[in-house]
């Protein structure tokens, strides 16, 4: 895999809600790592909401759920409720990665990481041989200083994959963020 490979996520969609989750399961998926930060609730929120937390209850049914965050245990337990989680992840390293595969105890096909940001998951989820796939943020105005700082250098990267592999970011960097 090229450098810039490495930026191109496995799918896009708009938001979480609208993912494929049946086709996942048919495709033996049986993990899904959510980041937490602009892809469940915006930075500027403390907890998930009742609509989100029934909405990865619907989907422990047929998933193993953990939720990553970089963000310190301070914030995630609370936020997160009764998912099981990783904080203080360190993405794009691949540390949190391993705690949360750990947890679920599943091959790394079987896992996909659901996340808004090239950098911090899609990237990671390539190094580590998972799927990813990109949602719009919830939020970016409510992004972090680091959250924009690398939100920056993931648009130059960007420019690097249009420019080699124009029919991947076509289908699924360009809608990013609209």
């Amino acid at each position: 895999m090229t450098f810039y490979q490495k930026f191109i996520p496995t799918a896009f969609v708009p938001k979480i809600e609208d993912i494929d989750y049946e086709k996942l399961r048919e495709q033996g998926v049986k993990s899904l790592f959510f980041d937490l930060d602009n892809t469940l609730i915006a930075y500027d929120v403390d907890m998930i909401s009742n609509q989100t937390s029934n909405f990865l209850k619907t989907l422990e049914k047929s998933f193993d759920i953990v939720i990553l965050s970089n963000s310190r245990k301070h914030r995630v337990a609370p936020a997160v409720r009764d998912f099981k989680y990783v904080s203080f992840a360190k993405k794009p390293l691949k540390f949190g990665l391993n705690k949360a595969k750990k947890i679920v105890n599943k091959q790394k096909a079987e896992i996909v990481l659901i996340g808004d940001q090239i950098i911090t998951d899609v990237f990671v989820a390539n190094r580590f041989g998972i799927q990813s796939i990109l949602v719009n943020p919830i939020k970016k105005s409510s992004d972090r200083k680091i959250t924009k700082f690398n939100r920056k250098i993931a648009n130059c990267i960007l420019k690097g994959v249009k420019k080699r592999y124009q029919k991947a970011y076509e289908e699924l960097i360009e809608p990013y963020g609209k």
